[in-house]
């Protein structure tokens, strides 16, 4: 069984922004002559087809024939409305993209589903891993009650920073690494939270 093939989502739009319906009209041979042009869907023997400036088509007024740059092609060479639009981007040579099969679609919307979840992992991971990096050195320098903490943190945080900058995929694909950044995330916003020794809690 062959395969059913999708066409550039694009396609339709990208011809309309680049060929002007003055353009696909002479395309197909006809002169156009103070926004007009003879129909060549009815015998016309004099312009009663009205040629529309800025992408808003064109209409005739004998026939009753309108529509757009595409339509008017695929009308004149009896041909789809895709065909049509892949013949005027080859004769003006606007770049497509070339149809591919609904499996190679879905791999490819898978692919950049993962892309999407890897920039947001990295965005989320930097934020706080920096953060995080920032309490403990001063933890360190001032020697504060989180001191310890910070000697014990520090040099793994970095190590996790260093592997968002040299190896993204495969830290994303390490799951204790990512539980362990979410721990960093929870860690941050309990860093000024203080118990007192009635149990109250305080910033």
């Amino acid at each position: 069984m062959k395969e059913s093939r999708s066409c550039d989502p694009e396609l339709y739009s990208k011809v309309k922004d680049a060929v002007s319906m003055q353009q696909a009209v002479e395309y197909c041979g006809l002169h156009v002559l103070n926004g007009k042009c003879l129909c060549p869907f009815h015998h016309d023997t004099r312009p009663s087809m009205k040629i529309y400036p800025n992408g808003k088509g064109y209409y005739c007024f004998s026939c009753g024939a309108g529509g757009d740059q595409i339509k008017f092609v695929a009308g004149y060479f009896g041909i789809g409305n895709y065909e049509a639009a892949k013949q005027l981007a080859t004769a003006f040579q606007i770049p497509i993209q070339e149809p591919v099969t609904y499996r190679e679609k879905r791999e490819a919307d898978k692919r950049n589903r993962l892309k999407r979840e890897l920039r947001d992992f990295m965005y989320y991971a930097r934020k706080w891993l920096v953060v995080y990096r920032g309490l403990l050195c001063e933890a360190i320098r001032e020697r504060s009650e989180h001191f310890y903490e910070a000697l014990g943190n520090i040099t793994y945080v970095e190590y996790l920073i260093d592997c968002l900058d040299q190896c993204p995929e495969q830290l994303y694909s390490d799951r204790k690494a990512v539980s362990e950044i979410g721990k960093v995330e929870r860690r941050v916003s309990d860093w000024y939270i203080k118990i007192g020794e009635d149990g109250s809690i305080s910033r």
